[in-house]
């Protein structure tokens, strides 16, 4: 462990000379399922106890935003959590973590799944995966976790036209505006499933939506080791540009 706080710390030194934004985590589900969507209860436990005690600062939605917009500034090691698609199991599993470290996060949800099962997911398995019910998310909200716009239906909004990008936006951003009262960002949004291009981006954001980009994917395969490089900005720059760096 002492060497994974070694290299952690080699790598924000590096961070300070090159890169001042903070790290996006991107998480899906935090459960014991066996597919790469999930980071099982006790990896995820074991990654936010070694934020804790590296000293990473884990920020809150509204602390990147005022980042993003030059009103605030971060020193050290600066982390922004986040959960795709509102799977309950964010709400059994992660929230009482992130309280017990006390930690702030976002979660990106599709309203007109709430409380269904995620028919969207790729694989078979995830499937059958619960989506939280709108009193799981007004309860994460009132702990830390933000509440965010992942479009109305999780359709993947680069096949779409105009018109149906703008509603998958809008709709969500009312039923977030309307129905939750606190933590509550709606016109803060991420693309289901990845997908976008530079005209659905700007599309969206004549609409008004701030757009969250340059996530890094945390999955069941992800190790301790591969975790704290993901927290590293000069580490994910440099793995851009050489092509052997996984």
């Amino acid at each position: 462990m002492n060497s994974l706080f070694f290299l952690n710390y080699i790598l924000a030194l590096a961070d300070r000379f090159f890169f001042l934004k903070p790290v996006i985590l991107s998480y899906h589900s935090v459960s014991d399922g066996k597919t790469s969507l999930s980071v099982s209860t006790a990896y995820f436990r074991g990654q936010m106890a070694f934020l804790k005690e590296s000293g990473a600062n884990v920020i809150s939605l509204q602390n990147f935003l005022d980042f993003k917009a030059g009103k605030l500034k971060l020193k050290g090691n600066n982390v922004l959590i986040t959960f795709d698609d509102g799977f309950k199991d964010v709400f059994l599993n992660a929230l009482p973590i992130l309280k017990e470290y006390n930690f702030p996060a976002v979660i990106f949800i599709n309203p007109s799944l709430l409380g269904q099962k995620a028919e969207f997911a790729t694989r078979q398995e995830d499937r059958q995966r619960d989506i939280c019910l709108a009193a799981d998310l007004r309860q994460l909200a009132e702990n830390g976790v933000a509440i965010a716009n992942h479009g109305y239906s999780h359709r993947q909004l680069s096949g779409l036209s105009e018109i149906e990008v703008v509603a998958e936006y809008e709709k969500a951003r009312d039923w977030i505006k309307n129905n939750l009262q606190t933590n509550d960002y709606p016109n803060v949004f991420v693309f289901p499933k990845g997908a976008k291009n530079d005209q659905v981006k700007t599309l969206l954001r004549d609409k008004g939506a701030r757009i969250l980009d340059d996530r890094v994917d945390v999955y069941s395969d992800t190790s301790l080791v591969g975790f704290v490089l993901k927290l590293s900005q000069f580490y994910l720059w440099l793995r851009k540009r050489v092509f052997l760096i996984k």
